[in-house]
């Protein structure tokens, strides 16, 4: 909840109206409230358009509203050197509030927040909007700024400084037979303007029927930019960065040198200036049954999913750059009933219509080949745009065991409402390897995709050491249609794969059967294994009352023959499922209830019931999540699931245990993951939750001068993500990817059982009232934003003097605030947490004691507060040097006139 302190006095003022306005008619300005029609000070925002100034002194009255430093709102609003002399002296003087033209409730509607801009060059106009506390200005036309033209390449904040940043991924999953752990992380350190050493790192432990693991360091080298378009890069490389901005657009899937060792030079889009929109191909799994699913890299655990059954595409955000395989290992009830292996691609999106290149020489570091020596090798890269809407790659690799090349064809074309994308390589190899790769998308009010792989290599007629591409056919295809009010889905999938039993000392050897084999290969023991899958299904949600019911049914078909025998699954399925959300004040509950029908072939139906409740709680800055799972079948076939998921400062966690019961088997499986990341720089340590983090914004919040106030000061967003709260007195790192322009924007956030009105304050490093700040940065860069508050405090009282007689008309000498009500009643704010009231009422002076009695969201109720007479030497001196103090009392003769005013002026 945001509280400003125009909203929290109007709420004051609004609680204490039984208090302050008895006897009071509105012929006339109330006795003592002088003050409000002479004006008083308040902070708000000055905006001029999409352009804020930040929140700035104004002196508001009645009618008018006067800027107290006009000059600097000129500067900060950006505008040139003539715009600033001609407005100056209009923004100097008072200027109608035309509250009345200000949007209610802060709701954009026609005829609201807006007035045509004067005619005359040197005339201002202003809209008072008391519900936002902002000054929208209007100025003539040939004074609002222009649209910032945006530059072809970014400029890295020049404010950042170099640091230490690491980021952690932990994954880990496992059953009664199979467990699996893997933690990645990621560092980037800053050592130059243009350079800074990065380095990534994995270990990995699996059980399971294949055991195995360690620990490798994927990437380890330092990055020097040349330039905005060039860069230099020496150490240990592997092939993702060179699918990213940082070094192009390459997505070569089949050459087959993955890391190496040595020097890399090249283009890089890394600093232009356009959304680098990451493509990745999709990874799609046709699911029987509800089941979880791991992805692996290799033997790097990437992912887990719990899927329901049907067709799901797969979240691969996450997932590192690169052309690479990624194996899908499927638990049914906790028992692994399949694998799948599918191509993946992520690289960047191709735009920028420019030449690309690269060129790196060294020696390979293959992963988990550290028996074979390295060889020496060279690979260059070459991306030609043809247009806006092609582009052809090629790729060349010379290594002491072969030559391959890779030729690559992308088409990208957009229309008003469709999109059509495809994509065509072809490899060749010296020993006689080749391989080819086509894709194609389509997207106008269905979604077609299409993916086919055909490769070919040495290793289909001997078992010797080999670099080619694998001996594979698989095709995916995948339709999406909304169809009434529904989504229909078709998926098929088929693959083929040729093995044969392993040679000792080669587990991968494979034999090409002879109506695949290529000109003079020969036939060898085969094990062939092929699978196809196919799944058709419609599914449709709707509101019902209080409930969403979502309704499901479709057929789907699954044969795989493999050393095993063969296997086949068929059959239709329907499922409904009612669910209810509820939600209160900090606690959000969900309760879902569902029916699973099932009929395969030639066997009897299957009926599965479940049912499940979650309840997830945000407070402040954290948010926490607790669910359980149920189900249960007609085949005596049970399930427990238990999770959790914690989200703060310190990072983000979720686990997930499930328990299984079959007749003759009892399974239990678990998975957690933890993320987190730290950054070490000039100003200190900062931690965080983050993935990406090889940049950030320190971020430091003032702490509250009063030891009692606590709680939420602000909220921050950053890049689109979940607004952040942070605390008073709070560090923290907002972990960023670098090379990305990123905007930040910070808003007043105070708790509401906080007992003053927290505000950010003037010259916050993001801007404040909703203003936003852009920020680009290079790796190992941390971006300092310190975040000043102020805060104030409202109270609402009666004064008394010692005779029970209401203190009427009198002045507050504490601040400039409006003197007490007829009945001694006053409305006060505050900067500080006052303990003592002091009155001037006529020529007698009172201190009164304020004992919080009430809170009110952030106003303190104090009742009727006794008041004694006090000398003048007995007033602080704090006070009492005040200009505005020493003339009220030279004004009623308790002091010599004019001395505390040069008091208060020399000091």
């Amino acid at each position: 909840m945001m509280t400003t302190a125009p909203v929290a006095t109007g709420l004051a003022i609004a609680l204490a109206l039984p208090v302050v306005m008895g006897g009071v008619t509105a012929s006339r300005v109330p006795d003592g409230f002088e003050d409000l029609v002479e004006g008083q000070v308040e902070q708000l925002d000055v905006r001029l358009f999409e352009r804020s100034a930040g929140v700035v002194p104004v002196l508001v009255d009645l009618n008018t509203v006067q800027l107290q430093d006009p000059g600097t709102v000129l500067q900060a609003l950006d505008l040139d050197p003539a715009a600033r002399s001609s407005l100056l002296p209009a923004l100097s003087a008072p200027l109608p509030r035309n509250s009345h033209l200000a949007c209610r409730h802060g709701n954009a509607q026609a005829g609201c927040g807006y007035m045509d801009p004067p005619e005359e060059d040197t005339a201002v106009a202003a809209i008072y909007d008391e519900g936002e506390g902002a000054v929208r200005l209007f100025v003539a036309r040939q004074w609002l700024p222009a649209p910032r033209s945006a530059e072809r390449l970014h400029q890295a904040s020049a404010a950042a400084e170099k640091a230490f940043l690491h980021q952690h991924v932990i994954n880990a999953s496992g059953g009664r037979d199979q467990r699996a752990l893997a933690i990645q992380g990621a560092g980037a350190l800053g050592m130059s303007a243009h350079g800074h050493l990065a380095a990534s790192w994995n270990f990995s432990q699996h059980h399971g029927h294949r055991s195995g693991g360690g620990f490798d360091m994927d990437n380890a080298y330092y990055r020097h930019d040349l330039d905005r378009r060039h860069y230099l890069q020496a150490g240990r490389m592997d092939r993702r960065n060179l699918a990213s901005p940082l070094g192009g657009t390459f997505g070569f899937g089949m050459l087959p040198l993955d890391r190496f060792d040595g020097l890399r030079v090249g283009s890089s889009q890394a600093y232009i200036n356009v959304e680098a929109a990451m493509q990745a191909t999709p990874l799609t799994v046709l699911l029987a049954r509800d089941a979880r699913v791991d992805a692996f890299d290799g033997e790097r655990l990437l992912q887990t999913y719990y899927l329901p059954a049907g067709i799901n595409e797969l979240d691969t955000r996450s997932y590192p750059f690169g052309s690479y395989s990624v194996t899908l290992r499927i638990y049914e009830a906790g028992v692994l009933v399949r694998g799948e292996e599918a191509p993946f691609d992520k690289r960047g999106d191709g735009a920028d219509d420019t030449l690309q290149w690269f060129l790196q020489a060294g020696r390979r570091a293959e992963r988990g080949a550290r028996h074979l020596p390295g060889e020496a090798t060279v690979m260059a890269g070459l991306r030609l745009p043809v247009g806006h809407a092609m582009a052809v790659t090629a790729g060349a690799v010379d290594m002491e065991s072969g030559r391959y090349a890779e030729l690559r064809l992308d088409l990208r074309q957009r229309f008003a409402t469709q999109e059509l994308r495809a994509g065509l390589s072809a490899m060749r190899g010296s020993e006689g390897s080749r391989g080819t790769r086509s894709q194609i998308s389509y997207r106008r009010r269905a979604s077609w995709n299409v993916h086919h792989q055909r490769s070919r290599d040495i290793r289909c007629q001997s078992s010797a050491r080999y670099d080619g591409a694998g001996c594979v056919d698989a095709l995916s295809a995948s339709m999406a249609l909304p169809l009434r009010g529904g989504s229909l889905y078709l998926g098929y999938t088929r693959r083929q794969a040729w093995r044969a039993d392993p040679t000792p000392g080669y587990a991968e050897a494979v034999f090409m059967p002879p109506s695949l084999a290529l000109p003079g290969q020969h036939a060898g023991n085969v094990d062939a294994q092929r699978s196809r899958n196919w799944q058709g299904s419609f599914s449709r949600i709707e509101r019902w009352k209080e409930y969403s019911v979502a309704r499901r049914f479709g057929l789907w078909h699954q044969r795989s023959d493999a050393t095993g025998g063969p296997r086949h699954d068929r059959g239709f399925f329907f499922n409904l499922s009612l669910t209810r959300l509820q939600r209160g004040d900090r606690v959000t509950s969900q309760r879902r209830h569902a029916m699973d029908l099932r009929q395969p072939g030639h066997q009897r139906p299957q009926m599965s019931y479940s049912a499940s409740q979650t309840m997830r709680r945000q407070y402040d800055d954290q948010s926490a999540e607790v669910s359980a799972d149920l189900r249960g079948d007609n085949s005596e076939r049970y399930s427990v699931g238990v999770g959790a998921q914690l989200q703060n400062h310190f990072g983000h966690g979720s686990a997930t245990v499930a328990f299984h019961r079959q007749p003759g088997r009892r399974e239990t499986g678990y998975s957690a993951t933890h993320s987190a990341a730290f950054a070490l720089g000039p100003s200190g340590f900062y931690w965080g939750e983050g993935n990406g983090a090889d940049a950030g914004l320190a971020v430091k919040v003032d702490p509250a001068q009063d030891s009692e106030l606590s709680g939420v000061a602000a909220e921050l967003q950053v890049a689109g993500r979940r607004r952040q709260r942070l605390r008073l007195g709070e560090r923290r790192l907002v972990a960023l990817p670098a090379y990305q322009m990123h905007r930040a924007e910070l808003q007043d956030a105070s708790s509401g059982d906080s007992s003053g009105a927290v505000r950010v304050g003037v010259g916050a490093g993001a801007g404040a009232g909703g203003a936003g700040r852009e920020v680009f940065l290079a790796p190992g860069r941390l971006l300092s934003m310190a975040v000043p508050i102020e805060v104030t405090y409202t109270f609402i009282g009666r004064a008394q003097d010692p005779a029970g007689l209401p203190v009427s008309a009198a002045r507050i000498l504490n601040a400039p605030v409006p003197a007490t009500e007829g009945n001694g009643g006053f409305v006060l704010d505050f900067t500080r947490r006052e303990q003592v009231l002091y009155l001037l009422q006529g020529s007698r002076l009172l201190h009164c004691p304020l004992q919080v009695r009430e809170q009110r969201l952030a106003v303190l109720m104090v009742g009727t507060v006794q008041c004694q007479p006090l000398d003048v030497a007995q007033l602080p001196a704090d006070i009492r040097q005040q200009e505005r103090v020493a003339q009220l009392l030279g004004e009623r003769a308790l002091i010599r006139p004019g001395r505390g005013a040069q008091r208060g002026k020399e000091r």
